[in-house]
């Protein structure tokens, strides 16, 4: 009768049991004791004591995060982010901003990191060296396949990493105006992916963090010195305020959570945003274009306390909805006279008054008839919400089609929601099989879009989850056999 197979160990103790004088089991690839402990076990050679199978010696990608994450000094994790870098140079974290971030998200100075850069990584602060890190991390294109639990991504692991890097950094007493960056754009790669509950919880602690950089403009004299710092300052601000708004709306009824401080920020902010509208200014300017982007999210979250703030009288504000949808209709009118007709699909901005349209009209498409006010309010919504959802079929239908091809570093990750919400809206009515041939028709070019768009955003994955939960199986066969 043969014996059983011995496991493979090694000849000597770990280093870390060597070290501390502890009992070893020279088991491989790691001993019980530092796997107990989650601790980084490391041997002096590799040779068996059995004959066993020889182990692979190139570390598992558990190791590798491990070994990265075990990094807890300064210098240590700033080793770690230049060695996570790779091959990239200083100089090329500018191109990747410039091409895939600033298009739609134009909330850092390109002049001010261009400047800050240093040749090399070494010369590289640990804070300035993240935020680089950060936005090469945003820049980057999911994978193809799923993630599996196990064996994570290269993708994942470097989400992860900035994860770590950030609460490491936390704990050293860090907190600079590069790091609250790098925490804005992280949380902007959570909300893109569609990454949750984490981007509600990290845009608390982003928003935790500006506050405790004194990051308001014209109060931190260390910002005020110098221009680029300020309007960083005040970009940084826009960036959370925006990204807060926008998970808002994804998030049931609580208030955006900078909604009571909305007077005092917007008193700070306004001088630096107001003049970028000025005659004769360039609106393809970066903070003409941010400015837009957070016009349009206060108007965002302006509906959204309206329909989750019903007053003592009615559970609908008609007459504070509709000054919110003639604000909206007139701000969007201004952007479609500052952006070409084949580029409106990547403003941002746009894209954001649309959501906030899209709601307002669906909601009062709901309100019961009662007297003449609310018969009119649900007519003129229900009117409006059909030829917005026709408006917004249009404009993706040719991508869909192939007919225009689309241009990824210039999309804006906030039309992912825009679509899903009015796919969502169809396949409610495709529920009590009204309009059902031309809503079908409709409801396949959103969900085409989705998986067109899933290729860089994944939140498009998780919006499409969320219609198949919310679909009949009778229309799952239909969009199918479509």
């Amino acid at each position: 009768m043969s014996s059983p197979r011995r496991a493979p160990i090694a000849k000597k103790a770990c280093t870390r049991c060597s070290t501390q004088k502890r009992k070893c089991d020279r088991a491989l690839p790691e001993c019980g004791l530092c796997l107990r402990l989650r601790q980084v076990c490391k041997y002096d050679s590799r040779p068996l004591a059995s004959s066993g199978p020889t182990p692979d010696p190139s570390p598992s990608p558990r190791s590798e995060i491990s070994l990265t994450a075990a990094a807890f000094t300064p210098s240590q994790t700033k080793h770690a982010i230049i060695q996570r870098l790779g091959s990239l140079k200083p100089e090329d974290i500018v191109s990747v901003c410039i091409q895939m971030i600033d298009p739609w998200f134009p909330i850092m100075s390109i002049p001010r990191l261009q400047a800050r850069l240093p040749p090399s990584w070494d010369e590289c602060s640990l804070d300035l060296a993240l935020l680089c890190f950060s936005i090469n991390l945003v820049a980057t294109t999911p994978p193809e396949l799923p993630e599996d639990v196990n064996d994570p991504s290269e993708f994942k692991t470097s989400y992860l990493c900035a994860k770590s890097w950030i609460s490491l950094m936390e704990g050293f007493g860090i907190n600079t105006l590069d790091l609250l960056l790098a925490r804005i754009l992280v949380t902007l790669f959570e909300v893109v992916h569609g990454i949750y509950p984490a981007a509600y919880l990290s845009i608390a602690s982003t928003t935790r963090a500006a506050d405790a950089l004194a990051l308001y403009p014209g109060v931190d004299a260390s910002l005020s010195e110098d221009e680029d710092n300020r309007q960083d300052g005040v970009s940084g601000w826009c960036g959370i305020l925006v990204l807060d708004r926008y998970i808002t709306i994804q998030s049931g009824s609580q208030p955006s959570l900078t909604r009571s401080r909305i007077h005092p920020l917007h008193a700070k902010l306004k001088p630096h945003i107001c003049p970028t509208h000025d005659e004769g200014k360039d609106p393809s300017l970066p903070l003409c274009r941010l400015s837009r982007l957070f016009e349009s999210s206060a108007l965002l979250d302006q509906i959204h306390s309206v329909l989750y703030n019903p007053t003592s009288e009615e559970t609908f504000n008609v007459s504070e909805t509709m000054l919110t949808v003639d604000t909206l209709h007139s701000l969007q009118t201004i952007l479609e006279g500052e952006t070409p007709d084949n580029r409106r699909i990547y403003c941002g901005a746009s894209i954001m008054c649309k959501i906030g349209l899209l709601l307002a009209f669906e909601n009062g498409s709901k309100v019961f008839p009662v007297d003449v006010s609310t018969t009119t309010c649900t007519y003129v919504a229900t009117t409006s919400l059909n030829n917005l959802i026709s408006g917004i079929v249009e404009l993706i239908e040719p991508f869909t089609l192939g007919a225009r091809p689309l241009d990824f570093r210039s999309l804006t990750p906030f039309i992912p929601f825009l679509v899903y919400k009015t796919a969502s809206i169809i396949t409610g009515r495709l529920w009590l099989e009204n309009d059902s041939i031309d809503g079908l028709r409709k409801l396949v070019i959103l969900r085409d879009f989705l998986k067109l768009v899933a290729k860089r955003w994944l939140s498009c994955e998780r919006y499409l989850q969320l219609l198949n939960d919310d679909t009949a199986p009778r229309v799952l066969r239909a969009i199918e056999q479509a």
